[in-house]
């Protein structure tokens, strides 16, 4: 199938001299966390996206050229394989379609997941641990945890633990967009905003699509056209989040019967060499501990302390084994990433050892 079958050709964009405040609430209005710049002639010029601006010092009133940030881009005739492969290793959502360097259509990680086959896949292979947040906690709290961790979504819950919805970054797009009186010269994410400090979570938690542990990757896709992510809860507490580029990850293409390492956001090839091989490495150790290793993927964060940020996913035929770590170089904080990914995967295999034990002893007694 190719990338002109699916890709949406109604794209909303904007322009560099377009406000932030504007974008946001179009974001927001639309449900999209990304939009594509354009010149005046439909000419492609980049991306800008919902976290890269909350995480920024951007005043409402801000123009986004100094916003846009240069992406991957498709064609009409790539195949579906080849756009799933870029949705991965860019760590974006969506990825444009330009021809002759214009905008034609963009193709998302929803676009992909609608037109996949997971078989007998159940969430459980594919979700992240779930960071959830509680629901009387400060909306400058949650988005401070949010820029913490890198990610773009949180779990509320109660006071009990259990889950009451959802809070996303383009929830909190409106609140940032609107002007407000400044406290001091700090990011909106940091709670500079006056007012924001007195804005709960329960304020504005959406409700939450969950599905139960077990649930069949097929069975839910569809849900994925009208949410984000899904919640995996168990007894009604959140266990893990599954999102479509979740999904994505387990379906992209093996060529052997090694697994797979895909590399995101390197702008070093040596730095992508060096950490490919540690991987590697690491990969032969520990295969078997915790069932086949399909596929690692990696994904690489450059901050504004000029530390890097490393956050990794092992997808195995029993689950998902998922780490962070910070260095302030990729090759010191994949060194470290490899540390905490290791004592992970011992701490599961001593546990799976121990349950494996505890349900052989009755049979031996």
């Amino acid at each position: 199938m190719k990338v002109s079958e699916i890709m949406v050709t109604d794209v909303v964009t904007l322009t560099s001299e377009d406000t932030v405040a504007k974008a946001l609430n179009l974001m927001a209005d639309r449900s999209i966390n990304q939009i594509p710049i354009v010149d005046e002639n439909g000419k492609y010029l980049g991306m800008i996206f919902a976290k890269q601006i909350i995480n920024s010092t951007a005043q409402p009133s801000s123009k986004l050229k100094s916003y846009i940030i240069n992406t991957s881009t498709l064609s009409r005739d790539h195949d579906i394989e080849r756009a799933a492969q870029l949705v991965i290793g860019s760590g974006n959502r969506a990825v444009p379609v330009v021809e002759k360097g214009e905008l034609v259509g963009i193709i998302s990680e929803t676009d992909l997941v609608l037109t996949a086959d997971f078989g007998h896949a159940i969430v459980d292979e594919v979700m992240s641990g779930a960071i959830v947040i509680e629901e009387n906690t400060s909306l400058a709290d949650a988005i401070s945890k949010m820029r913490r961790y890198n990610i773009s979504r949180l779990p509320v819950i109660n006071t009990k633990g259990i889950l009451r919805g959802t809070l996303s970054i383009l929830d909190i797009a409106k609140i940032i967009a609107t002007p407000r009186e400044r406290t001091s010269k700090s990011a909106a994410i940091s709670g500079g905003t006056a007012g924001i400090k007195d804005v709960k979570v329960k304020d504005i938690t959406r409700r939450a699509f969950s599905v139960e542990r077990g649930t069949k990757l097929n069975v839910m896709t569809d849900q994925f056209r009208q949410n984000e992510e899904a919640v995996v809860v168990g007894d009604g507490r959140p266990m893990g989040i599954v999102t479509p580029k979740d999904a994505l990850e387990l379906i992209l293409p093996k060529k052997s019967s090694e697994p797979i390492i895909h590399m995101a956001h390197f702008e070093d090839g040596q730095d992508r060499i060096e950490i490919q091989e540690q991987l590697a490495r690491f990969l032969k150790k520990i295969q078997g501990k915790l069932g086949d290793v399909r596929s690692i993927v990696v994904y690489a964060d450059k901050h504004k302390t000029r530390k890097y940020s490393l956050r990794t996913r092992v997808i195995t035929s029993k689950g998902v084994i998922d780490a962070k770590a910070v260095g302030y170089d990729p090759l010191s904080a994949s060194k470290e990433l490899v540390a905490r990914l290791d004592r992970r995967i011992k701490s599961e295999h001593s546990q799976r050892v121990k349950d494996r034990q505890h349900r052989e002893s009755p049979r031996k007694m």
